[in-house]
C-alpha cells in the first residue's frame, strides 16, 4: 500500500471496511443472507415488534431499501410483518428460522472478525471497537 495513503484515516477506514465487507458477503453467501439483511435481522432481534421506519432510522437507510430488505426476508421465511396496536405501522418479528439463521450468521461474522483482527491483541481490538463506536455514534453526520 502506498505510504502516502497510509496517513489518511478515511482511506484506511474505507480500505478496512471493504476488506471486511467482502469477507462477510463471501462467507454469508452460503446462508443466503447479505450483510444488509444481517443488519435488519439484528435490529429486529434486538427489538421485536419494531416497525420498518425505526429500522431504517437505526441503520440510516431509506424507506424503500428497508421495504425491499424486509420483503426479501419475509419471502424467505426469516421475518414476518404483524399488525400491532398502531394499525398504521406493521411490527416486524423474526421467525424461528430467522432466529436460527441470525445465530448462524453471527458465527460467520465472528469468524471474519477473528481473522481480520488477528494481528491485534485483545486489548487493541477492543480499543479499536470503542474508537469506532465513538466515531460512528457520536461523530459528525457528514
Amino acid at each position: 500500500m502506498c505510504e502516502g495513503l497510509q496517513r489518511w484515516h478515511g482511506f484506511l477506514l474505507c480500505r478496512a471496511a471493504r476488506t471486511v465487507a467482502g469477507s462477510v458477503e463471501r462467507d454469508l453467501s452460503p446462508l443466503q443472507v447479505t450483510m444488509r439483511q444481517f443488519d435488519v435481522l439484528s435490529v429486529v432481534a434486538a427489538e421485536p415488534g419494531i416497525n420498518q421506519r425505526a429500522v431504517g432510522n437505526q441503520l440510516r437507510i431509506n424507506r424503500m431499501t428497508v421495504v425491499t430488505l424486509v420483503d426479501k426476508l419475509e419471502g424467505t421465511g426469516l421475518m414476518e410483518r404483524r399488525r400491532g396496536p398502531d394499525r398504521r405501522a406493521l411490527e416486524l418479528h423474526l421467525t424461528e428460522g430467522g432466529l436460527r439463521r441470525l445465530r448462524e450468521a453471527q458465527e460467520v461474522l465472528a469468524g471474519v472478525h477473528r481473522e481480520f483482527l488477528g494481528p491485534l491483541s485483545a486489548e487493541e481490538s477492543e480499543a479499536l471497537r470503542a474508537l469506532l463506536v465513538r466515531l460512528v455514534v457520536c461523530g459528525p453526520a457528514l
